[in-house]
């Protein structure tokens, strides 16, 4: 019938006013912080922003968690807000407002977007290591976990590694640590197996199946906490992780220098 055609095509262009609408909504709580100055601001400035970007988060959170095909715009402008925040040394460090929001960032990039590959890159160092809530990581790999694929997402695999080295550095649990590098092993070499040029996906595989079997004899395997320390070193993304990660290293009897055009290169102390 003719009112059942037009109440079909009110309700579809309901909702994507509706949809306009989030969008519209997403860009300008994503807009401000992509704007804002980063030059000149003082400690009561920085503390402000603070506040300001807190709410700002809260709001986003309140967005449909799925609907509207705009949750990947969400998740890809919080992850540039991401960015800008932790990048701010003098907000973060000099003016001591720390890392506490990196969390609020996370959840709704992992919750908009799952399948972010990327961004989960940046959620062990933010999370974990500045923010010192790895919990708060763990929940969110778990979240993100079973959107992935690595017969969609080859690189997937690093998300368990991630975990893995999480639940290792951070929380000292051992056995956790060992099945999730051992899941990692499984996700690389089931992504080896489609891959052009699997090398690396192989040596992704071999590298956690050996720190698995490390945590398998020992728990507190010290050869697994240094492999986990160089993981951490080989992607991180700032200097602060890489500053914390030379000297985490070096109290386990590994020193690490980084030689131009080559990379990192790692040498035992003696007696250890």
């Amino acid at each position: 019938m003719g009112w059942q055609q037009d109440w079909r095509d009110g309700k579809r262009w309901l909702n994507v006013g509706l949809g306009l609408m989030a969008a519209a909504l997403a860009v300008g709580l994503q807009m401000p912080r992509l704007q804002r100055a980063t030059g000149g601001e003082s400690a009561v400035d920085s503390r402000n922003w603070v506040a300001q970007e807190e709410i700002r988060l809260q709001a986003l959170k309140l967005l449909p968690e799925r609907g509207f095909g705009f949750r990947n715009m969400v998740a890809n402008w919080t992850f540039l807000s991401f960015l800008q925040y932790f990048g701010d040394d003098v907000a973060r460090d000099t003016h001591g407002t720390g890392y506490t929001l990196s969390g609020d960032y996370f959840d709704i990039i992992v919750r908009s977007d799952p399948r972010f590959v990327y961004s989960y890159l940046y959620l062990s160092t933010a999370i974990s290591m500045y923010s010192a809530d790895p919990r708060r990581a763990i929940a969110l790999y778990r979240q993100g976990l079973p959107f992935l694929d690595p017969k969609l997402q080859p690189n997937a695999f690093l998300v368990w590694r991630f975990r893995g080295i999480d639940e290792l550095l951070f929380l000292g649990d051992g056995s956790a640590a060992r099945q999730s590098f051992a899941q990692a092993a499984e996700w690389a070499e089931i992504a080896a197996e489609r891959a052009a040029n699997p090398e690396d996906l192989r040596l992704g595989a071999q590298v956690s199946r050996q720190t698995a079997a490390f945590l398998a004899e020992n728990p507190a395997s010290l050869p697994a906490r240094r492999g986990a320390w160089k993981s951490v070193l080989a992607l991180a993304r700032d200097r602060k992780t890489v500053e914390r990660a030379v000297l985490e290293l070096r109290a386990l009897g590994t020193e690490a220098t980084f030689v131009p055009g080559e990379g990192w290169r790692f040498r035992r102390l003696g007696g250890t």
